[in-house]
């Protein structure tokens, strides 16, 4: 249906009255009603008008029941695990980068199996640094957040990468099935998966990221075997017969669009110092902004840059997009999880946050309190 009215309404309206050669009083009050009514159904049924500013907000409280679901990050896992695409990227990419700082291209024909066709882990699995036990990453992070939810008197289910390939964050008509979305290292999805993280959001969701390093790469999913296989991404491309040198993150274009923010590829190795740094945190993995739309929580006054990120900032940071919102830690996560003064801003700033509840005094007065604390001097580097 055509939520928009075009102007025929209008004209036709006013061709019936125009008719008549004279108006008496109170045809003129039946065509000032016509164009107020048609004025109104304008105002509510196309939201991108003037009078949309008129109408009552919603006025939704941080304290009632939301849907939310945490989408473990099973795609990723299959491509850390044991036996899998780092075993393939240890064993070529140093051949690559040496190819290409020769201005050369790489293809690989060797060792393609393990790009292709890695099944799933279901349950703890040996990581491809440590092969000699098995374990679940981060475990311990998805604990902490479905905990702290549970603090904020919400309720909480628990969904995979393949359960939002497959659609099932929506209703059958198309509509969201949560409200919230909260996404750990989710950094190889599916472009299913991709489009339809985009679309929840689109339709009103609030998305929140609490891990750098997202949407990074795309991978196939098959759902018959339950198995993903590397289409592009992470300076690789995969067409099943070759793998070739490519693009580092996947959808750097449309990840600046609507997350707000990109990937900083720059290595863990290398120093990166913070101006603010109440979390105490490391240099690891994470993100920073490329979209003037978004709202900064907290600037972590990061310098030391190599030179194709001069003056890039690396924030915590909330950004609107269509009817929704992204919220955005920026950071490596799960590496301040045992910090209590991260543990405390995510229990009651960025949860609040995302259950709707609009937190401006409470981050101001945290970020105020910790610069004095602090003395605006903490400078972590890594």
């Amino acid at each position: 249906m055509d939520h928009y009215i075009n102007e025929s309404v209008y004209e036709t309206c006013m061709h019936s009255f125009q008719r008549k050669k004279t108006f008496n009083v109170f045809n003129s009050l039946i065509v000032a009603f016509v164009l107020f009514s048609v004025v109104q159904m304008l105002s509510i049924l196309n939201p991108n008008t003037a009078f949309s500013s008129h109408l009552p907000e919603s006025s939704t409280s941080h304290n009632e029941k939301k849907r939310i679901a945490l989408i473990e990050n099973t795609f990723t896992y299959a491509a850390y695990q044991n036996g899998s695409f780092y075993n393939f990227y240890d064993l070529h990419s140093p051949e690559m980068y040496t190819r290409e700082g020769q201005g050369l291209n790489t293809t690989i024909t060797e060792n393609l199996y393990l790009l292709k066709d890695r099944p799933i882990p279901q349950g703890p699995f040996p990581f491809y640094l440590h092969p000699e036990y098995k374990d679940i990453p981060y475990i311990t992070y998805a604990y902490l957040i479905l905990d702290l939810v549970h603090k904020n008197n919400q309720s909480i289910v628990n969904l995979t990468d393949a359960d939002v390939d497959q659609g099932k964050i929506f209703f059958a008509d198309g509509e969201n099935a949560y409200d919230v979305l909260i996404l750990l290292h989710n950094e190889y999805v599916s472009q299913k998966e991709y489009d339809n993280l985009k679309r929840f959001v689109a339709n009103g969701g609030t998305i929140l990221f609490t891990e750098g390093n997202v949407l990074y790469a795309e991978v196939d999913y098959n759902s018959t075997t339950n198995t993903i296989s590397l289409v592009k991404g992470h300076d690789w491309e995969f067409d099943g017969k070759s793998a070739r040198n490519s693009i580092n993150e996947r959808w750097l274009k449309e990840n600046k669009e609507w997350m707000g923010s990109n990937f900083l590829d720059y290595s863990s190795s290398k120093p990166l110092h913070f101006g603010f740094n109440p979390f105490n945190y490391t240099h690891y993995e994470e993100q920073y902004l490329t979209n003037p739309n978004a709202t900064i929580l907290i600037d972590y006054e990061a310098y030391g840059f190599p030179e194709e990120y001069e003056n890039a900032t690396i924030a915590t940071y909330y950004m609107d997009y269509g009817l929704g919102r992204v919220i955005h830690l920026s950071l490596w996560g799960h590496t301040i999880d045992e910090n209590p003064i991260f543990v405390e801003y995510f229990e009651k700033i960025l949860l609040p946050l995302a259950l709707g509840k609009n937190v401006t005094e409470e981050n101001k007065h945290f970020t105020d309190e910790r610069k004095l604390h602090l003395g605006n001097s903490t400078d972590t580097a890594s």
